[in-house]
């Protein structure tokens, strides 16, 4: 397994405070592409969302949010075209979008692709976008930079297979087998803070057992979100040396992350963003 992120700090203008931060994937950026996860620090919101918050959906002041989104789209020197979001519901579906989707979700969350947890894109600098606060934001990049893709995973989407849809689209769609594609899956809740237990505990074990760590009882155990998507990946014919895993708890770093479970719901939202380079 390749572990190769960079974090780095960014100004979306000459001497412009404060910085933002974002971890970079170097070995995207040798396909001809650009994949970033955002942290919290920087951006202009105030109160529970503080810092870079990225989410329309949050009770975060709408222009806050969209300044937020424009300094993002400019320190990371993403574009020409506007980003694309979907509305993301735990599911499996996946869609293939081009320029003419450009924008959707972005500024307003009404036009975002619904009921939509996946995107895939071959239009050359046109950005994806997947928002989380514990969930996995994960990202992919076919090696011959015809395509890349976005998903929003957390343990519902992990159970319905969501990775699995999202390799199976590449090939179907764009003749894009799992040897081509590198996958980068960004910080997410960590099983020391993601207790579950009952039914989804159950479930959990039987398609992941190496994912469930020693619980308190027999009954509450932590689960691994980063240990089942990189299973489903591998099951799915990606390589390990494909994969790029940032080990990074957002429930433990409050100055890094939001977190919606350790806010109680009360949090902002960061993004994992990709694109083929323009040009």
């Amino acid at each position: 397994m390749v572990e190769n992120a960079v974090l780095k700090s960014a100004s979306p203008d000459r001497g412009g405070k404060p910085r933002l931060w974002f971890w970079t994937l170097p070995i995207f950026e040798r396909f001809g592409c650009k994949g970033l996860f955002f942290l919290r620090k920087g951006g202009v919101s105030r109160g529970c969302c503080q810092g870079l918050n990225l989410g329309l959906t949050t009770g975060d002041q709408l222009e806050a949010v969209l300044q937020n989104r424009d300094r993002a789209v400019k320190a990371a020197k993403l574009g020409p075209y506007l980003p694309v979001m979907g509305q993301q519901v735990h599911g499996t579906r996946i869609e293939i979008v081009d320029q003419r989707d450009a924008g959707k979700g972005w500024r307003h969350p009404g036009s975002a692709w619904t009921g939509t947890d996946g995107l895939i894109t071959a239009a050359r600098g046109l950005p994806l976008a997947v928002a989380t606060a514990d969930c996995l934001p994960i990202l992919f990049v076919d090696e011959q930079a015809r395509a890349v893709g976005v998903v929003h995973a957390g343990w519902r989407g992990l159970l319905q297979g969501i990775l699995s849809q999202a390799v199976l689209k590449f090939k179907q769609e764009l003749g894009i087998g799992a040897e081509r594609l590198w996958v980068a899956v960004g910080p997410g809740i960590g099983p020391e803070a993601f207790m579950v237990q009952g039914e989804v505990l159950a479930r959990l074990r039987r398609h992941y057992p190496e994912a469930v760590r020693k619980g308190i009882s027999p009954d509450c155990a932590g689960f691994d979100l980063g240990i089942a998507a990189r299973t489903q990946l591998i099951s799915q014919g990606i390589r390990k040396n494909q994969l790029v895993i940032i080990r990074d708890c957002t429930a433990g770093h409050p100055r890094k992350y939001f977190s919606h479970r350790r806010d109680q719901g009360r949090t902002g939202r960061m993004l994992g963003m990709v694109q083929i380079n323009p040009g």
